[in-house]
């Protein structure tokens, strides 16, 4: 089967989820046997150079990327709110990228074209005019949902109600699209459920993101134990949710946490680091920034601390850690989409006082960390292997294409 897999982002390096997504969905598509090209979304703000991307997958995938600048522009945010598009969503159209986009559909016969953000679907009637594919879009989550659920928590009101704004008008936009595809392929059940309602005569399935088990040949299991306990937070800082519930975090959780354990540390990773965060940096949090390589941050640490309080699809680092067998403490958003169970291969705390209990008890029990982290590595493995979750994409395809 041949599939143009269109990209909203660079898929490599792998240093936030929405690459770790794309990336390990091309590899499954690719190790399923599927003719796969991906056309990806590059930008000027940040710019990767092709050049670093793996010869192996640029071969797998005929890797091929075009500038979009994305950036915010304040006049044009302005300007836009006396049009109809949400602004989140008008960043996304650029007149070269269209251009190259019509000559790739026109040098091959593609039987799907595969949509890996709601923001792409404005090249559907490109995509029409110039292509016989069906086109299943994936995506990354409600999109809506999640600025909506963002708007909550202690906005500026004047960007409160340009975001609502925004926010509306891309749920309507959502809802345009997904009667406009031919198939979506949802991350959780829920999201699943209410693309469903947003379009009842288009077929939806839920695929999760899945893992490349692979990549863990090298990979020592335990050497999270030998320092053990490591408490850690991995995320993306570009993303609007984890700046938020980290300094809910901080602020809120971590005074509570070290009067009933004072030795406790946090360690804090990801690309795009708040300059705040790293003015914060005390004997108790550590600011590493960003990690070139997760699988090797990962290694030595034992506890993973996820405190988002919005948010929306599937959270990538959890399944990651779950499946390097790293005991997870989440808030309940946080989890969503994943069918974990409490106290058995996921921790989940709410609040200032369970997030507490849970690293106290993290902190006294080896053995106790050692149970969840191996409960969550039986949990990935049997749900969110790549090449299975890969299967079931191309089996919705085979299906689409039918109808």
């Amino acid at each position: 089967m041949k599939i143009l897999q269109l990209c909203h982002k660079m898929p490599y390096p792998v240093l936030d989820g929405g690459a770790y997504s794309l990336y390990h969905t091309a590899l499954g598509l690719a190790g399923q046997g599927a003719d796969l090209k991906v056309f990806a979304v590059n930008t000027p703000k940040n710019r990767i150079d092709p050049q670093i991307i793996p010869d192996e997958f640029k071969k797998k995938t005929q890797f091929e990327c075009a500038l979009i600048n994305t950036g915010i522009n304040p006049w044009k945010a302005f300007v836009n709110l006396f049009g109809k598009q949400s602004y989140f969503v008008e960043r996304f159209w650029s007149e070269a990228w269209n251009s190259r986009l019509i000559s790739i559909l026109k040098e091959e016969d593609y039987d799907v074209v595969h949509l890996e953000h709601i923001y792409l679907c404005l090249y559907i009637d490109t995509i029409r005019k110039h292509s016989a594919a069906k086109v299943v879009l994936r995506p990354q989550n409600v999109e809506s949902m999640l600025w909506i659920k963002y708007l909550g928590n202690g906005i500026d009101p004047v960007k409160r109600l340009y975001l609502k704004i925004a926010a509306k008008r891309l749920l309507n936009f959502e809802r345009l699209m997904a009667g406009k595809v031919d198939g979506i392929i949802a991350l959780t059940g829920k999201e699943a459920g209410t693309f469903r309602k947003f379009a009842p005569g288009v077929p939806v399935i839920s695929v999760p993101l899945g893992f490349d088990f692979n990549t863990t040949g090298r990979y020592d299991f335990q050497k999270q134990y030998v320092d053990f306990p490591v408490f850690y937070h991995l995320g993306s800082m570009d993303w609007a949710p984890n700046v938020q519930g980290v300094s809910w975090f901080i602020n809120e959780v971590m005074p509570y946490v070290l009067n009933l354990c004072p030795e406790f540390v946090l360690r804090l990773a990801g690309k795009k680091m708040p300059e705040r965060f790293i003015k914060r940096q005390s004997d108790h949090l550590l600011v590493d920034g960003e990690v070139k390589d997760s699988l090797a941050y990962h290694e030595d640490k034992a506890v993973m601390i996820v405190p988002l309080l919005s948010g929306g699809g599937i959270r990538v680092k959890i399944i990651e850690a779950m499946a390097l067998k790293k005991t997870v403490i989440s808030t309940t958003i946080g989890a969503e989409g994943i069918p974990t169970t409490n106290g058995k291969n996921i921790l989940i705390a709410d609040s200032k006082e369970e997030f507490a209990h849970y690293i106290v008890k993290c902190s006294e029990s080896l053995g106790f960390c050692r149970e969840i982290g191996e409960n969550a590595g039986k949990l990935a493995l049997e749900n969110f292997d790549c090449n299975s979750t890969a299967h079931n994409m191309l089996q919705f395809y085979k299906r689409v294409r039918q109808m």
